[in-house]
């Protein structure tokens, strides 16, 4: 499986260093390459240019890849990426990490999203599921 992750943030390095554990052909983009220090010398390539640009993408193998993580630091950025993925190089598959839950409902195939991920609503909704036991003290449980 071909992997592109794009984005300059802490996750982005996370994700493309997790895949490439799990045997996954990775490439990253960062914009500005301060992140990919944090790949170190046997992580998996980057190409530093702006992912807004559908140059630096197709140079980093957008045309050959089956899935997009758009990892970046903005929603607008995800966006504009996995709009960029899906419509002008045909990836099949492209998942968007949610910054700012108030913009999930912006996260689906009008902008080329297949997934999404929003990892602060997935904590809150994990937080306030209701476990058996809850009100009642530690001891009891």
């Amino acid at each position: 499986m071909r992997v592109l992750v794009v984005g300059d943030t802490e996750v982005a390095v996370q994700v493309a260093l997790g895949l490439r554990r799990i045997g996954a052909e990775v490439t990253v983009v960062d914009a500005d390459g301060r992140r990919a220090g944090g790949l170190g010398a046997a992580g998996p390539p980057v190409v530093v240019g702006d992912p807004l640009v559908p140059s630096v993408l197709e140079r980093a193998g957008a045309l050959r890849a089956d899935v997009v993580a758009c990892c970046a630091a903005t929603d607008e950025e995800n966006l504009v990426v996995s709009l960029l993925a899906k419509r002008r190089f045909g990836v099949r598959r492209v998942i968007a990490s949610v910054n700012e839950p108030a913009n999930q409902s912006l996260f689906d195939d009008r902008w080329g999203v297949d997934q999404m991920v929003s990892p602060a609503s997935a904590l809150i909704a994990l937080i306030s599921r209701e476990e058996p036991g809850a009100g009642q003290p530690p001891a009891a449980r």
